[in-house]
């Protein structure tokens, strides 16, 4: 993989599966909107997102112990994740649309959720393959994410345009069609190399560092999901329309892409634990301007730096991972913590859809929150040493 890694277009193919990936899954959500929050009342509403949450959550229950070891344990796994998650989600979707308006919807959304899943795991860990330079793992994730943002926003264009004079069915002919054009990229990519544990042997994982930097990014998720229902329900207890809620998640994505943009220019002048701790007191300040005089124009603005926090740590705990973990673990690494962040971020959303937190003391909160992460954060870097593979025989049966 060594001329791979020097050629550049390998790495553009990868960031084009990538995008195509996205876009699918951006149509998907389109077509799935439906009547999730706006269109029925609060408590209709509340319900509706408890069970959309849990089904969530339901696709990690595969990644950790299934999915995860598979992608270590088998040559070239990582690229054919990638490939299968393509195939099968253009399959399902042809499926939905033939079942929009059954039962069947829900299960092959949930089939959608897990090759989705999976194949953000592959792409995480299959990233330091393609890179030459530890020192350009930021930029790498930082380039995944900036496409994602465009091509995500751009096909919801074309995704809102067939929802508006077709039907769902349409759109998820086109999530389809993006899915197929993923495939060819992913067919592409070469295999990369990997270590393997030895015949015979068992690997035992330990984290070291990187178990630090995903506790503090499980606390950074569950602010994530934290906020956008407490800015959802805030705004509504506010009187402002369905559409004032778009602009905010439209500024959510636009800190996501200004996160991506500079924190590879961070990355020059310090560390991956620099540039999170610097994220997380950007939040902290924010919220708490934000809870002093709460409105539509401070909530995009918030929102806009819930997703430059999020952006800047998920990018740094990508990094650490890539940097320190051995290669013929990195899928169960991500995997165990897709996981967790997912938890966290269930957790943290839970909390606004089951509770009235009103939305001055709920943003004063998440500004502690957002603190005292940052000073654990600090406190705790240097503590432990790199994650390690200790290999030990098999117990015999």
């Amino acid at each position: 993989m060594t001329a791979a890694r020097r050629d550049p277009r390998v790495f553009a193919r990868f960031v084009g599966a990538h995008v195509a990936g996205v876009a699918g899954d951006t149509m998907v959500a389109l077509a799935l909107s439906g009547t999730l929050f706006f269109n029925v009342s609060i408590d209709q509403a509340r319900s509706k997102i408890g069970l959309y949450l849990l089904l969530t959550m339901a696709p990690f229950s595969l990644l950790s112990p299934v999915i995860g070891p598979f992608m270590d344990r088998h040559a070239g796994s990582r690229r054919l994740a990638v490939i299968a998650a393509m195939i099968g989600r253009a399959g399902v979707c042809m499926a939905m649309a033939a079942a929009v308006d059954t039962l069947l919807l829900y299960p092959l959304a949930f089939a959608i959720l897990v090759m989705a899943r999976a194949q953000s795991v592959a792409r995480a860990a299959l990233v330091p393959s393609l890179v030459e330079d530890p020192r350009r793992l930021v930029a790498a994730n930082a380039r995944l994410a900036k496409a994602a943002v465009v091509g995500g926003a751009i096909a919801a264009v074309p995704g809102i345009v067939a929802l508006k004079f077709g039907n769902e069915a349409a759109v998820l002919g086109l999530a389809a069609l993006f899915y197929s054009a993923g495939l060819l990229a992913a067919l592409a990519l070469p295999k990369p190399p990997r270590e393997a544990p030895g015949p015979g042997m068992e690997p035992v994982l330990h984290f070291g560092t990187i178990r630090h930097a995903a506790e503090v990014q499980a606390l950074v998720r569950g602010l994530n999901g934290y906020l956008l229902f407490l800015l959802a329900f805030g705004l509504r207890g506010a009187g402002i329309s369905d559409a004032g809620f778009a602009f905010v998640l439209a500024f959510a994505g636009l800190g996501g892409f200004a996160g991506a943009v500079i924190v590879p220019r961070l990355r020059r002048s310090g560390n991956e634990e620099w540039i999170t701790a610097t994220a997380l007191f950007l939040g902290g300040g924010i919220s708490l301007i934000a809870g002093r005089s709460f409105g539509l124009d401070l909530a995009m603005v918030l929102a806009a730096t819930v997703g430059i926090v999020g952006s800047a740590t998920r990018l740094a705990f990508d990094s650490i991972v890539q940097r320190e973990s051995p290669e013929a673990a990195r899928g169960r690494v991500f995997a165990r913590f897709e996981t967790l962040f997912q938890i966290a971020w269930v957790i943290g959303a839970a909390v606004p859809v089951a509770f009235r937190v009103p939305i001055a003391g709920g943003l004063v909160a998440s500004t502690a929150v957002y603190g005292a992460t940052a000073l654990w954060f600090l406190a705790g870097i240097g503590q432990t040493g790199r994650a390690r593979i200790v290999q030990r025989p098999d117990e015999p049966r």
